[in-house]
């Protein structure tokens, strides 16, 4: 856009009055100004030129025949609220000025008035109009890059969990995340918050395990820095930069005892009490944990508080690891490798089927942050058309024979856990073929998809 002659930026302005004699004067102050400016005789006028064309700045007269330029406004509220109004006044009618504001107008200019006046409202207002354009883009890559939508979510455990955080996301209270590390509490965190009202605010990480004690209480709740003979100043912390928004405790089954006590205080009472004395500072944020850990044997073990337990578990979420996942798996390595590739500046992939079934049939016990980095790899050496198995790290080629009998030990997984990932891992072997997996199994195909977790389907072949 071009510079009008106030410094603001050139815009397009339909100017709406039946005084054509007054409409043709502020036209030709908007044109000298560097705007485009046009004319419109009236309410019905104005509403064929919008339907038709497009305007950042309507400016019109409130007193006309027929229809008033406040039914006018009210229309353009309906119509396309980005178009910003200005309301044109008579002397003294600031009651009707009043009415126009909270129809929808962005101000009211009262006549007589200056040019230079009408040349500064209408600034004001395509300022606005470009900032406005500029959040909701922001908000719509924030969307992309982090709402529900950009997640990969094809498995059903999945698919319902987004379900229920899309409905968390619409209220105040906490949520817990649990589940392994690098199955994505962090992604799961960003995406509540970017579909909750506290959107356009900070979402803050506070990474428990990362920072050392002695500097957790500082770094988390802020501090009253007082030197000698002057009055202390609080330094903010973590919790006041995410004020409106969302914090995410990460690792929250680290964080000391006396720092519990504080949380339980900023979730009971919106306020932390900063290090060093002072007053307590009022902050409001929505509070998110996330561990790998199982809180409840950690309240049983006297180790993390259970008022704070409770006050956190309002909304308890497992993220599962991704061996629970099998459906996620491809897609998910299908955006890491566009992604990659974008990084690199050329094209990269798609994966062999070879490549696909040997993702599909890892154990990942990274889940998706070891997936990602494993794709990344494949990415930088790929050479061919294809990304090949021989392009994923070794580790990843040559799985130990143990693996998964180690990884259930260690998950502490249940008999009805390895009945459901083994006979996952024999339907990807057979090609997602459920007869011929149930017959390998030794069981029958309901009872093959009560493993599964899924409703029987009609007979399949024998060949998938």
């Amino acid at each position: 856009m071009a510079e009008s002659e106030v410094g603001g930026a050139a815009g397009r302005v339909l100017v709406v009055d039946d005084d054509e004699g007054l409409a043709r004067f502020v036209v030709e102050i908007l044109t000298d100004a560097g705007h485009h400016a046009e004319a419109a005789p009236g309410a019905a006028a104005a509403r064929r030129r919008v339907e038709s064309d497009q305007y950042d700045v309507v400016v019109t007269d409130l007193r006309m025949p027929g229809e008033s330029g406040l039914d006018l406004i009210a229309w353009l509220r309906r119509y396309d609220p980005r178009i910003a109004v200005l309301a044109v006044t008579a002397f003294g009618s600031l009651e009707t000025a009043v009415q126009a504001m909270r129809l929808g107008a962005a101000d009211y200019i009262p006549k007589p008035f200056e040019p230079s006046a009408l040349l500064l409202a209408v600034d004001k207002s395509l300022r606005a109009h470009s900032m406005r354009a500029e959040i909701e883009r922001l908000r719509e890559e924030a969307d992309d890059r982090y709402g529900f939508d950009a997640m990969v979510a094809e498995s059903a455990v999945m698919r319902e969990l987004v379900g229920v955080a899309r409905r968390v996301a619409e209220h105040r209270g906490s949520v817990l995340l649990q589940g392994p590390s690098g199955a994505g509490k962090e992604v799961m965190a960003r995406a509540i918050h970017q579909a909750s009202r506290r959107r356009a605010r900070p979402f803050v990480v506070i990474p428990c395990g990362a920072v050392p004690d002695a500097a957790l209480d500082r770094e988390v709740f802020g501090h009253w820095d007082a030197s000698a003979g002057e009055p202390a100043v609080y330094r903010p912390g973590l919790l006041r930069e995410a004020d409106g928004g969302t914090v995410l405790v990460d690792e929250i089954a680290d964080l000391p005892m006396a720092l519990q006590v504080k949380l339980v205080r900023l979730m009971s009472l919106g306020e932390v009490w900063p290090a060093g004395g002072g007053r307590a500072v009022p902050v409001d944020v929505r509070v998110i944990a996330a561990t790998q850990h199982d809180l409840r044997q950690s309240v049983a073990a006297g180790l993390f508080r259970e008022d704070l337990f409770y006050r956190l578990s309002a909304v308890e979420m497992v993220i599962p690891p991704l061996t629970d996942r099998v459906d996620d798996i491809v897609p998910l390595a299908e955006r890491f490798l566009a992604g990659a590739g974008a990084r690199l500046g050329r094209r990269v992939g798609p994966f062999s089927k070879a490549a696909a079934q040997l993702l599909a049939g890892y154990a990942w016990p990274g889940n998706v942050r070891e997936l990602e980095h494993a794709v990344e790899r494949a990415a930088t050496v790929a050479a061919g058309p294809e990304v090949m198995p021989e392009d994923f790290p070794p580790s990843l080629r040559q799985p130990r024979g143990h693996d998964f009998l180690d990884e259930a030990a260690a998950r502490a997984m249940t008999i009805s856990d390895l009945e459901m990932a083994y006979a996952r891992r024999v339907l990807i072997k057979n090609g997602g073929n459920k007869k011929k997996t149930a017959r390998l199994l030794g069981i029958d195909r309901r009872t093959l998809y009560r493993w599964l977790g899924e409703r029987e389907e009609p007979a399949e072949p024998d060949e998938g």
